[in-house]
């Protein structure tokens, strides 16, 4: 069997990936150039956003107690989750899916019915679709996590007052631990609500207790109401 680091770079070593990779950042350039006037907010969905959900993805199955195939679906899974950019946000997930189901053909380490699992998963992570595996939803999960200034292209988003995240799964406990400079950063996991409500849900659904934190101290999210449109209002 392949090592997780030999999989990845058969991945983005691959000539269409490449190319791929290059479409999403220039598409991404010119959304964040406009993002600043329509008041949108301007996220990475590009290799170093997808090589961060890999790797929480396969640690989050492996603590979920997942079999070593499932684990390492996982990995490949975030890799290409997002593959759909190339045509834009809107419609991403099932056009990564169907990007994916050709694209993974190409690889001797995975057979017909892993991509099935795979494009499923990439599909519906963008809630976790009705009565998600373990896949799909930790998918959901890693990916609405992965909120910190490393993601915010341009200075327009909140979250580029996140400097960085952890996820952790033991003993049952989700927890989703964030640090943040100033309180700015705090609405930058507001104006994405699904950044706090698919953990949430998907979590529970996994039978997990979901715990978030902020610089250490555990966050409930009350004061929500407090800052909607404070900053600014997201469209879509």
């Amino acid at each position: 069997m392949y090592e997780l680091l030999q999989i990845k770079e058969k991945i983005i070593s691959d000539k269409e990936y490449r190319t791929w990779m290059q479409e999403i950042s220039n598409v991404e350039k010119e959304f964040a150039i406009s993002s600043e006037f329509n008041n949108k907010v301007a996220l990475d969905h590009g290799i170093h956003h997808m090589d961060r959900v890999a790797n929480n993805l396969y640690n989050l199955l492996k603590e979920y107690n997942c079999d070593k195939h499932t684990c390492f679906l996982g990995y490949i899974t975030g890799l290409v989750h997002d593959i759909g950019m190339i045509k834009g946000k809107k419609g991403h997930a099932e056009n990564g899916s169907n990007l994916a189901k050709v694209f993974l053909k190409k690889f001797d380490f995975i057979n017909a019915e892993d991509i099935l699992k795979i494009t499923n998963a990439i599909k519906n992570h963008g809630d976790g679709g009705k009565n998600p595996d373990e896949l799909t939803a930790f998918l959901a999960i890693s990916d609405k996590a992965d909120m910190c200034k490393a993601r915010s292209l341009g200075n327009l988003s909140p979250i580029q007052f996140i400097d960085e995240y952890k996820l952790k799964l033991e003993k049952d406990v989700l927890e989703l631990r964030y640090i943040i400079s100033n309180n700015k950063g705090k609405e930058g996991l507001y104006i994405i609500p699904k950044s706090i409500d698919i953990p949430n849900k998907l979590g529970s659904e996994l039978g997990l207790k979901v715990e978030f934190y902020i610089n250490g101290k555990i966050e409930d999210f009350k004061d929500r109401e407090n800052f909607k449109g404070r900053i600014y209002i997201r469209k879509e």
